[in-house]
Protein backbone atom coordinates (compact mmCIF):
# COMPACT_ATOMS: atom_id res chain seq x y z
CA UNK A 1 0.00 0.00 0.00
CA UNK A 2 1.25 3.51 -0.86
CA UNK A 3 2.20 5.91 1.90
CA UNK A 4 0.41 9.24 1.45
CA UNK A 5 1.61 12.18 3.55
CA UNK A 6 0.65 15.85 3.81
CA UNK A 7 3.19 18.27 5.27
CA UNK A 8 3.15 22.02 5.89
CA UNK A 9 6.12 24.36 5.91
CA UNK A 10 7.14 27.89 5.03
CA UNK A 11 8.89 28.21 1.69
CA UNK A 12 9.70 30.72 -1.06
CA UNK A 13 8.43 29.76 -4.53
CA UNK A 14 11.35 31.80 -5.91
CA UNK A 15 14.03 34.10 -4.54
CA UNK A 16 11.91 37.14 -5.46
CA UNK A 17 8.87 35.92 -3.48
CA UNK A 18 8.09 36.33 0.17
CA UNK A 19 7.88 33.12 2.21
CA UNK A 20 4.49 31.41 1.95
CA UNK A 21 2.66 28.62 3.66
CA UNK A 22 3.12 25.48 1.58
CA UNK A 23 1.19 22.24 1.93
CA UNK A 24 2.67 19.32 0.01
CA UNK A 25 1.35 15.85 -0.62
CA UNK A 26 3.82 13.08 -1.20
CA UNK A 27 3.13 9.47 -2.10
CA UNK A 28 6.00 7.09 -1.51
CA UNK A 29 8.37 10.08 -1.38
CA UNK A 30 7.19 11.67 -4.66
CA UNK A 31 5.56 15.13 -4.47
CA UNK A 32 2.21 14.86 -6.24
CA UNK A 33 0.68 18.25 -5.35
CA UNK A 34 1.48 21.55 -3.62
CA UNK A 35 -0.74 24.37 -2.36
CA UNK A 36 0.84 27.81 -1.73
CA UNK A 37 -0.89 30.40 0.49
CA UNK A 38 0.16 34.00 1.21
CA UNK A 39 0.96 34.53 4.87
CA UNK A 40 -0.45 38.07 5.07
CA UNK A 41 -3.81 37.56 3.33
CA UNK A 42 -4.49 33.81 3.35
CA UNK A 43 -4.95 33.97 -0.43
CA UNK A 44 -4.20 30.85 -2.41
CA UNK A 45 -1.38 31.93 -4.69
CA UNK A 46 -0.67 28.71 -6.53
CA UNK A 47 -1.67 25.08 -6.80
CA UNK A 48 0.78 22.76 -8.53
CA UNK A 49 -0.07 19.22 -9.53
CA UNK A 50 1.91 17.50 -12.29
CA UNK A 51 -0.29 16.40 -15.19
CA UNK A 52 0.11 12.70 -14.39
CA UNK A 53 -1.32 13.30 -10.90
CA UNK A 54 -4.19 15.64 -11.80
CA UNK A 55 -7.86 14.76 -11.27
CA UNK A 56 -7.09 12.39 -8.41
CA UNK A 57 -8.21 14.71 -5.59
CA UNK A 58 -4.74 15.53 -4.30
CA UNK A 59 -5.05 19.33 -4.53
CA UNK A 60 -8.54 19.18 -3.01
CA UNK A 61 -7.14 17.16 -0.10
CA UNK A 62 -4.48 19.82 0.43
CA UNK A 63 -7.13 22.55 0.35
CA UNK A 64 -9.22 20.74 2.96
CA UNK A 65 -6.18 20.22 5.20
CA UNK A 66 -5.04 23.84 4.88
CA UNK A 67 -8.56 25.09 5.68
CA UNK A 68 -8.49 23.17 8.97
CA UNK A 69 -5.26 24.91 9.96
CA UNK A 70 -5.68 28.55 8.83
CA UNK A 71 -8.28 30.73 7.13
CA UNK A 72 -7.66 30.59 3.39
CA UNK A 73 -9.27 32.35 0.45
CA UNK A 74 -9.42 32.00 -3.31
CA UNK A 75 -8.40 34.90 -5.52
CA UNK A 76 -11.25 37.05 -6.90
CA UNK A 77 -12.86 35.20 -9.82
CA UNK A 78 -11.58 37.66 -12.43
CA UNK A 79 -7.99 37.20 -11.21
CA UNK A 80 -7.98 33.40 -11.59
CA UNK A 81 -6.64 31.28 -14.40
CA UNK A 82 -9.22 28.96 -15.98
CA UNK A 83 -7.65 26.09 -14.02
CA UNK A 84 -7.72 28.11 -10.81
CA UNK A 85 -11.37 28.96 -11.35
CA UNK A 86 -12.26 25.29 -11.87
CA UNK A 87 -10.37 24.42 -8.69
CA UNK A 88 -12.11 27.16 -6.66
CA UNK A 89 -15.53 26.10 -7.89
CA UNK A 90 -14.73 22.45 -7.23
CA UNK A 91 -13.55 22.80 -3.63
CA UNK A 92 -15.77 25.74 -2.65
CA UNK A 93 -14.78 28.30 -0.06
CA UNK A 94 -14.63 32.05 0.14
CA UNK A 95 -12.81 34.40 -2.22
CA UNK A 96 -11.13 37.67 -1.40
CA UNK A 97 -12.58 40.86 -2.86
CA UNK A 98 -10.45 42.65 -5.43
CA UNK A 99 -7.94 44.83 -3.59
CA UNK A 100 -6.62 46.63 -6.65
CA UNK A 101 -9.67 48.52 -7.90
CA UNK A 102 -9.54 46.78 -11.27
CA UNK A 103 -12.76 44.76 -10.89
CA UNK A 104 -16.41 45.70 -10.84
CA UNK A 105 -18.62 44.17 -8.15
CA UNK A 106 -20.04 41.57 -10.55
CA UNK A 107 -16.51 40.42 -11.51
CA UNK A 108 -15.50 39.59 -7.94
Amino acid sequence: MSERQITRDMHRPSEQDEPMHRWSMTIDGETVSELWVATDTGEIMQVETPREHQRQGYAAALYRQAATEITIYHAPASHRTPEGDRFARSVGGDALPCRYGCCTDDEE
